[in-house]
Parts: C-alpha cells; structure tokens; sequence
C-alpha cells in the first residue's frame, strides 16, 4: 500500500469534514484490492494559507492541496518542487493564483535529466450552478423583502413592519447577464416564480432560450427592461465596471442588483452615487476571495480598508454583502472532496487525469 501525504492549506472545518470523509471512503473501497495497488491518503490539514512563509510547511509531503487565496509564486514552487512535491491540486476552478507559467519552464528545465520529477497541477473543472443560481436568488429574495432586517429587529424584541415593503417578482421582467451554466440554472428558477427572463451571454444557446421561452437581447435591454439584474457573467476586459454611471442610468429607478461574480464587475464609486441618491433602489454581493484581499488586505481588519467606495457601499442600508459562499453546499463539498482525491489518486496510480492544467 502507498501512503500519500497531502499538505491540505487554508484548511476550514467544513474542508476537514468532508475530505476526512471521502479519504475513509476511499480507504474502505480499496480494502479488498490488490496490495500493491492499493492507496491511502494521510492529510494534514493547515489553517494558514499557502505562501512563500508558510511553504516550509510543505516538507515532508507529496501534494498540496489549495484553494484561492493561497499563492503559488516562482520562489513557492521552486520550494515546493526542493521538497519533492510533485502534485498541486486545487479545489477550485481557477487557478490564477497559480504561477503555472513558472511551473511549466521548471519541469521543462529538469525534463531530461529528472523526467519523473515533473510538477503536476490539477484544478476542479466546474462546480454545481445550481448552488450559485439558488444563493443569488435568496441574496435576491433578502434584498427585495429585508428578510436579514426583520431577523434582526425581531431578535431585538421589535415588531415593527415599517420599512419591509418589497416586491413580488411574479410578472416582473429578470435580466440574466452571462447566461453560463449558472445563469441558465438561475433563469429556470426564475420562470418558476413566474417571472419574464431576459438572456444576455457572448455564447447564445438559441434552445435554452426557446426551452424556458424567454430570447437573449443586448445589455442595454437587459438594463432598461428589468426589474432584477443578475450578474453571472466572469471578470474579463470587456466585462470590467459593466456596471457603471451610463448603464446606471437606462435602469428603472426600482431596480435591485445582485451579483455573485468578481467586484470589478461594478464600478463601486458610481454605483455608491447611485444608491445614495435614491437612483436604483439596492445591491447584494458574494464577495469573492480575491476581492476580499483587494479591500481589507491579508487580514479581516476593516481598517484601513483599500477601496474606500466598497467600505461606503457596506454602511448604506440598501447594501446587502457576503463572503464568497455562493458555492458552498454539502453537495459542493462533496464533490470537491471526490474530484480532488481522485486527480490525485489518478496522478499517482500513472492513470489519465483529464483535469491537469497544461
């Protein structure tokens, strides 16, 4: 039997629940296989994130596993690559935290003379939409009906209704920007609640469309129709501050936002004015990971904060924000936990790995 001995970073609890569970699954189904083929996972789970003071860490271990707020610089995998790991497997979808340029020219510099010692980086190639669709939704449905408000004026012994006025989205017109696989999973919601869906992605899936009856139109229909705007679209060039003054400006005054992708999606400074003044009604965020080190630093503490827009946004009462928590399910989990040991069990049995990074 092999034992391979995983440095787990950034480590949470839900994180140790789940791959403590698949690693004993694993374990149990590989009980009456042959000895030598057989493999167990030893993991060592680390609270710290992954960077060039904590890599020492490392030693001693035939993988990492990361998620992305851990930083893999050059220096990182000449380290990491120093004490014999040949195996990065994150679990996340993204890997730009990655220096995977860096990786590739070590293990073509060492190819001749050490080709078994070659990194390897796997990433997990999707999650489910449908965690990410339902969460904007109850982001949606918490905006529009100041769920998080009663809960907390009722906590507080407090009764009063005043100020809890939503609206239903039954017959309201919600615009899906970036129809993807969660906007496409966030769209079926939507028509359930009887709502019209507007579509808008690079990629036009013309049977979808006709699937759910609803057509894809250009953003400035998607800005001037809607009632609730969903963003599902990622951070490119042409998507950065899609959100800003002019596109602003088309919306209906009652309009609510809700956005699960990168921050830089909105231009904050323009969408503060507009909240402030009364120009669109509200936002709700899922902040994610990067965005959070781009506003608060290393740390969580909310001074000084970088981007002094968003610290203005979270103190206006139509702001509703959380921390990258779209995706987390126990199905999620699960299948993080399932696609990650498999990677590198595939690895390290010499099997055909479809989800490396090249």
């Amino acid at each position: 039997m092999r034992t391979v001995k995983i440095a787990f970073f950034d480590a949470k609890n839900y994180d140790r629940e789940f791959f403590t569970k698949e690693a004993a699954k694993i374990a149990a189904m590989e009980k009456d296989g042959a000895e030598d083929e057989k493999i167990e996972f030893q993991i060592d789970y680390i609270s710290d994130r992954l960077n060039p003071t904590t890599v020492s860490f490392a030693r001693g271990h035939d993988a990492v596993c990361i998620f992305a707020n851990d930083q893999i610089t050059k220096q990182t995998a000449e380290t990491l690559r120093e004490f014999g790991i040949r195996i990065i497997a994150l679990r996340s979808v993204g890997y730009n935290n990655v220096d995977t340029k860096s990786i590739i020219e070590l293990n073509l510099a060492n190819a001749a003379e050490n080709p078994d010692e070659q990194i390897k980086i796997v990433h997990i190639p999707s999650y489910s939409p449908h965690a990410t669709a339902e969460f904007a939704v109850a982001l949606l449905q918490n905006l529009n009906r100041k769920i998080h408000k009663a809960y907390a004026r009722t906590r507080d012994s407090n009764f009063d209704t005043d100020g809890f006025v939503g609206t239903e989205i039954f017959g309201k017109t919600v615009g899906i920007v970036g129809a993807g696989a969660i906007g496409k999973a966030a769209a079926e919601i939507f028509k359930g609640y009887g709502a019209t869906v507007l579509l808008n992605a690079a990629h036009q899936d013309q049977s979808f469309g006709q699937k759910i009856d609803s057509e894809y139109v250009n953003l400035e229909e998607i800005f001037k129709n809607s009632d609730f705007i969903m963003l599902f679209c990622p951070l490119l060039s042409d998507t950065r501050h899609i959100i800003n003054n002019r596109c602003i400006q088309l919306m209906k005054k009652d309009a609510l936002i809700v956005s699960t992708g990168r921050s830089s999606l909105i231009d904050s400074g323009e969408l503060f004015d507009a909240l402030n003044s009364g120009r669109i009604k509200g936002v709700a965020f899922d902040i994610f990971e990067e965005d959070r080190q781009n506003l608060y630093g290393d740390d969580w503490a909310p001074s000084p904060i970088r981007d002094e827009n968003f610290d203005r946004l979270l103190r206006l009462p139509n702001v509703l924000m959380t921390h990258h928590q779209a995706y987390l399910t126990a199905e999620n989990l699960t299948m993080i936990a399932e696609v990650t040991l498999d990677n590198i069990r595939k690895i390290v049995s010499g099997e055909e790995c479809p989800n490396i990074i090249k």
